[in-house]
């Protein structure tokens, strides 16, 4: 077997918990997100933001998620 299709191999874990919503709360959550690696919750968090910008219409290009900065000092050369 070549190595891409043993990469695709690979078995998940499926994580569930079943409860009243009235007992849920967000201990689930947490220990979900902290077995993932953090790769895995960069990928998704930044999945998740350009599916918000899909949803509001606006236009994704290679500018939209650059981090925006102010100049703090300015000095004379």
């Amino acid at each position: 077997m070549d190595k891409r299709r043993t990469k695709l191999m690979v078995k998940k874990k499926i994580w569930e918990k079943i409860v009243p919503i009235s007992k849920s709360d967000r201990s689930f959550d947490i220990k979900f997100w902290q077995a993932q690696g953090p790769n895995l919750r960069f990928r998704v968090a930044f999945d998740m933001l350009k599916d918000f910008y899909r949803l509001k219409g606006k236009k994704i290009n290679a500018h939209t998620f650059r981090l925006q900065r102010s100049v703090e000092n300015l000095k004379k050369a």
